[in-house]
């Protein structure tokens, strides 16, 4: 009886055992996954550092991509205005910020080109919301107005503070005139001459009969650059009209310059007389 007694408790210890050994088996892998408290925080801090640094080089392209977009913002800006000042005879600024006086010598349905006392052009667009007009007579060409405008987009136009010395017909074929020498077409000098022409080129004097003589003479000598730049530079306020209806555009003493006058014949009122 004693024996069976002693084999029976030998055998449930044993049994203890046995499930206490499943027990901690069964645990193990749940404590290898978890680790021990100071691993898991040496683990956070390396991921957050790793989160850290990866969103420090996704935000270094969008700085540099700011950076490049303001620089060229400063740039739009100061070619409409600062540089303006420093373009040459003839140029067309599209992307003027600021108020603008000049002569109109082109203007369209969306869009107005005038020519400054520096004998600078300034080309603006109307926005759709349309533009203040301040003008006692509407805009015609020929005529003194006051520009303002950001980035080349007109806000208003009004009449400018300070009149020409001539009248705006005669300003309004002086455009026509510089139109001509600024996209150098002899077709275009032809269509305002009146025959026959008298012409100086390099070799000397000449009389032209008609246009078709007119456009046979070389396109660089009748356009050359130094005639070209005298007649854009020309300072639309100040021309005024001379003895025997002429007007001067370029130099009013010598050459170079291309004389106009007036002309009832033409329905502009006006012509070409010489190209000196």
């Amino acid at each position: 009886m004693d024996g069976n007694r002693t084999e029976k408790k030998r055998m449930k210890r044993a049994a203890g055992l046995a499930l206490s050994l499943c027990l901690i088996m069964a645990a193990a892998p749940g404590l290898a996954a978890c680790g021990s408290p100071e691993t898991q925080m040496q683990e956070s801090a390396t991921g957050a550092q790793e989160t850290e640094s990866a969103a420090d080089a996704m935000a270094e392209p969008q700085t540099e991509q700011e950076s490049a977009q303001e620089t060229l913002t400063e740039t739009v800006t100061q070619t409409g205005t600062e540089d303006a000042g420093d373009a040459p005879a003839g140029e067309m600024i599209t992307d003027a910020t600021g108020s603008f006086e000049g002569i109109v010598v082109d203007a369209a349905m969306n869009s107005l080109v005038i020519d400054t006392k520096d004998g600078i052009m300034y080309s603006f667009s109307y926005p759709e919301s349309g533009v203040e007009m301040d003008l006692a007579d509407g805009l015609l060409l020929g005529m003194s107005v006051l520009v303002k405008s950001e980035d080349g987009m007109t806000s208003s136009v009004q009449d400018g503070p300070t009149q020409p010395a001539a009248d705006r017909d005669a300003l309004a074929f002086a455009a026509d005139v510089l139109f001509a020498c600024r996209y150098k077409s002899m077709d275009s000098l032809a269509n305002l001459a009146a025959f026959p022409l008298y012409v100086r080129l390099d070799d000397g004097d000449l009389t032209v009969e008609d246009a078709e003589e007119f456009l046979d003479l070389p396109q660089n000598e009748v356009l050359s650059e130094e005639r070209v730049e005298a007649v854009l530079s020309t300072n639309l306020y100040e021309v005024t009209e001379l003895d025997g209806g002429r007007y001067v555009l370029g130099s009013d003493e010598g050459t170079p310059n291309i004389i106009f006058q007036k002309d009832d014949g033409r329905d502009s009122g006006f012509a070409i007389a010489g190209i000196n």
